[in-house]
């Protein structure tokens, strides 16, 4: 009994902050998230750069792989193979992290421009609560192509800073 209590109380509160917004006058957004990232032309060329800087990584850790199977042919003592591995260990370290702090400067840069058009739209159109599409069964004013427009106006500026250091 007791938990069957507990649980009704936990339902009913998880739901109160929401039932208390549904009876004022708060009004209500949605966006299609996915399809905002998906239809940003900035996201896409985003993805891309992300893409290719992967590939990069993998490609100089298969050069480095390549470098030290040939020098392990070379019949170098442990030591100098062990100085060269970590020689190159530390190369790919080094791009790794270059790689990671570019793939989070980028989405970092994607994700404000997308917040920040949605603010604006829902500004605009005087809304206090926007939620994912997804995360709403009913109700809610869509904002997904408003909000696309904005980010569309943007272009390719978003990362246009992430260029020219690359």
């Amino acid at each position: 009994m007791y938990r069957i209590l507990l649980l009704v109380v936990a339902i009913s509160i998880s739901f109160w902050p929401i039932n208390s917004y549904a009876q004022g006058n708060t009004k209500f957004g949605v966006v299609d998230g996915e399809k905002l990232f998906d239809e940003y032309p900035a996201a896409q060329e985003a993805t891309k750069k992300i893409s290719d800087a992967q590939d990069e990584l993998r490609e100089a850790i298969a050069e480095s792989e390549k470098i030290y199977g040939e020098f392990e042919k070379q019949k170098k003592s442990e030591a100098e193979k062990l100085t060269k591995q970590k020689e190159l260990q530390t190369k790919i370290d080094v791009k790794a992290r270059d790689t990671k702090k570019m793939i989070e400067g980028v989405s970092a840069k994607i994700e404000q421009d997308i917040l920040q058009s949605i603010k604006t739209i829902a500004a605009e159109k005087g809304l206090e609560v926007v939620l994912d599409k997804r995360a709403v069964l009913y109700g809610g004013a869509d904002l997904t192509q408003p909000v696309l427009e904005v980010l569309k106006k943007k272009g390719s500026l978003a990362i246009q800073g992430e260029n020219k250091k690359g």
